[in-house]
């Protein structure tokens, strides 16, 4: 996308004066008394501040001079200049420097000028070699002339390079020019002549034949979205060449389009609307022709509402149809939903549409009632156990329908509620918490005309204790805490018969988790510099209990440990049991190493004193007159093992890789980054990725190749300005 962005602010004052007397006065303040006076200062109004080495009033012309470091301040403006000239009788303001620029100020931006003149009474005027600098670019402008409804610009130029902007270089490498800009306030559009580029000083084969961009303030814009150009197999291809304009104060309309060939070619279009209170949207159709003459298409809309409107009822939906897939996704996912919000209550209906590629199936959820409830039925503070009781109920209607070959329709109903309180004993060492939660699942259909269901009952309690730790300290020099937290909980599954004549079942189960942290702090005796090392590590073991006997079910420890100041170790080590037989025993650790590093090779040292500039910037030279600079290294390595085997169908899983990722400046403007990912079972590299970015003050070019199955590389250079970097650009790639 391509904008210029022009700042213009003329200067606008509105005086509130009464006659003074007096010469060499240093600061003065003019307030509006509404005296009666003989000159019109009808439009002069508020207050105004001035100082100057020199003050001359000539009551009989109706003027001031102001001479020497003068300036005026009003409101939210301020103005420096050498000499500062203004008529009580005409309204006229005069401001010029000779040897610096008048110097503007409003608000928080500073605006530079050689000379000003400006009626305060008809509020037009002119202004010689403006000048605006902002973070990243420079606007100068050779005349400025503002009328009633206009400003006219004249002999402006862009910069955006970064050495001229950090006065590094007296010349930019690159700037724009063009010779008329003109921005109308009644009619609210800026536009311009044509627009030419300049590379040191040599006009580039590119140039804009105009700008014309309408501005609405507070309401949608409309402009042209400039494309991306690059070249892929020997052929110049086209991405998001665009337009976007408001079709009323709600809609806006934008068009994209992506050449590649005369074979393969996409339109995306999107309209986007804002509607009152807090509902906004859009309406997106791509459409692609492909290469086998393929027509492809998706079409989506998005519609959002927000609860925190002033209505109850919120409405949201997200359609997307696609016929092949465009955006490689297996599934596509749509839905309507409208909730709606009660007191302790809220009430959801829903339409789903859930299309499947590789099944080739849409299937349907028309409709879905979901009624859900939160109570809160006792809050006894007497009562350490009916201390808090919240009671949830959710109720839930599904009707499915799959459309593939055949039409199935089935529903379902689903119901789950869940109680929970929690509540101190011994207090404070223990708390605890229990939840129960019952679910019941029926679904019905109506095909084969078989109903089936599904129940069970949840109980589970948590007894947590308060941390309890060790400290050792030994002669101040090195210190250990030892913390640790135990958590105990129970947990009881009962699967009920409803339809059939099953036995009941349990499955009861008792699980066991252990915090345990330590952590070391070592004091060096010479400088008192402190070392910390932590290490945190967790304990958890479950055990299932059937027919009067306990089987240990799981066993779990994982840990993470801060050897150092960039280095981390992490570790996980299990064994699972299985439920029923010793043969589904699984064992398992994964195992990982990181560690940063940031090395400076070359440091620039004091016993190189001589000190020069080289083009741009200033370098150590030694006593051979070799320019010294450092050179940064930035480097994280990563060492990841990781062992799982199965003892029911007897696989095991063995993979152990290292990475290396990371930057180094070889010079100032050059830098290198790589990631490497290299198997150590199997000796070899399975991925590496190598990336050399060059600056060139206003360009940037990078050269990207990854080495992997897929060889692939890609070449770039472009403008750095992000308001041109895909008009200026040559982009590459295999």
């Amino acid at each position: 996308m391509y904008k210029i962005r022009i700042s213009v602010y003329i200067i606008l004052f509105m005086f509130s004066i009464s006659i003074f007397y007096g010469n060499e006065k240093k600061e003065n303040r003019i307030l509006d008394n509404h005296h009666k006076i003989k000159n019109d200062f009808s439009f002069l109004k508020d207050v105004l501040k001035y100082k100057s080495d020199i003050q001359e009033h000539d009551i009989k012309e109706g003027k001031s001079y102001l001479k020497g470091q003068a300036s005026v301040e009003y409101d939210n403006t301020k103005i420096e200049a050498d000499y500062i000239e203004l008529s009580w009788k005409t309204g006229d303001l005069y401001a010029k420097s000779k040897e610096q620029s008048v110097f503007l100020q409003k608000g928080n931006q500073l605006y530079f000028l050689n000379k000003i003149h400006f009626n305060l009474n008809h509020k037009i005027g002119e202004a010689k070699n403006f000048y605006i600098k902002e973070k990243n670019h420079i606007v100068i402008a050779n005349d400025i002339l503002k009328k009633k409804e206009d400003i006219l610009m004249k002999k402006i130029t862009y910069i955006s390079d970064s050495f001229f902007l950090e006065k590094k270089d007296n010349s930019p490498d690159f700037y724009l020019k063009t010779d008329y800009l003109k921005y109308s306030y009644l009619k609210k559009y800026i536009f311009s002549g044509p627009i030419f580029f300049y590379w040191y000083k040599v006009p580039m084969p590119i140039f804009l034949p105009f700008l014309y961009m309408p501005i609405e303030l507070k309401k949608a814009s409309y402009g042209i979205l400039y494309p991306k150009l690059g070249i892929q197999d020997k052929k110049i291809y086209m991405e998001d060449l665009g337009l976007f304009f408001p079709i009323s104060d709600l809609f806006n309309f934008r068009i994209n389009t992506s050449i590649y060939n005369t074979k393969k070619w996409k339109i995306q279009t999107k309209i986007e609307y804002k509607l009152r209170y807090a509902y906004d949207g859009l309406i997106n159709f791509d459409y692609q022709n492909m290469f086998n003459e393929q027509k492809n298409y998706l079409f989506q809309w998005k519609h959002n509402s927000d609860f925190k409107s002033n209505s109850e009822i919120s409405f949201n939906a997200n359609i997307n149809y696609d016929n092949i897939f465009l955006h490689n996704k297996n599934i596509n996912f749509s839905y309507i939903n409208i909730r709606k919000k009660f007191y302790n209550y809220l009430w959801f209906i829903d339409f789903y549409m859930i299309q499947y590629h590789d099944k080739k199936k849409i299937k349907f959820i028309i409709p879905e009632f979901i009624f859900h409830t939160n109570n809160i039925l006792f809050h006894d503070k007497k009562n350490s156990f009916l201390n808090h009781i919240n009671i949830e109920n959710r109720f839930q209607f599904n009707n499915f329908i799959d459309v593939h070959k055949t039409i199935y329709f089935h529903a379902g109903l689903n119901h789950n509620m869940s109680m929970t309180t929690y509540f101190y004993f011994f207090y404070p060492y223990l708390k605890g918490s229990s939840k129960i939660l019952y679910k019941d699942f029926y679904t019905w259909n109506f095909q084969d005309f078989y109903v089936s269901s599904f129940q069970n009952l949840d109980f589970s309690t948590n007894i947590v204790s308060i941390p309890f730790y060790k400290i050792w300290n030994f002669k101040n020099i090195f210190l250990l805490k030892h913390q640790i937290k135990p958590i105990l909980s129970f947990h009881v599954k009962y699967f009920p018969p409803v339809f059939y004549n099953v036995k009941n079942h349990f499955e009861k189960r008792i699980n066991f988790i252990l915090d345990n942290d330590c952590i070391s702090t070592i004091k060096n005796p010479w400088n008192g510099v402190e070392k910390k090392i932590e290490i945190f590590k967790e304990i958890n073991t479950s055990f299932l209990i059937d027919h009067n006997f306990m089987k240990w079910e799981n066993f779990h420890i994982t840990g993470n440990t801060d050897l150092a100041k960039n280095s981390e170790i992490k570790y996980k080590v299990g064994i699972d049991f299985g439920k029923k037989e010793k043969k589904n025993k699984i064992i398992y650790f994964d195992f990982s190493f990181s560690s940063n590093y940031k090395i400076n090779f070359f440091p620039v040292k004091n016993k190189f004193q001589k000190k020069g500039k080289n083009r741009y910037d200033y370098f150590f030279f030694d006593r051979k007159n070799y320019a010294k600079y450092s050179i940064p290294l930035n480097l994280k390595i990563d060492f990841h093992s990781n062992y799982e085997k199965n003892f029911f169908n007897k696989k095991q899983l063995f993979h152990t890789l290292l990475n290396f990722n990371g930057s180094i400046n070889i010079t100032k403007y050059w830098k290198i980054s790589f990631n490497t990912d290299y198997n150590l079972l199997k000796n070899q590299i399975i991925f590496a990725n190598i990336i050399f970015d060059r600056d060139i003050r206003s360009f940037d070019m990078s050269f990207n190749c990854v080495l992997a199955k897929n060889y692939s590389w890609s070449f770039f250079i472009g403008l750095k300005d992000p308001n041109f970097r895909n008009i200026i650009q040559y982009n590459e790639k295999n």
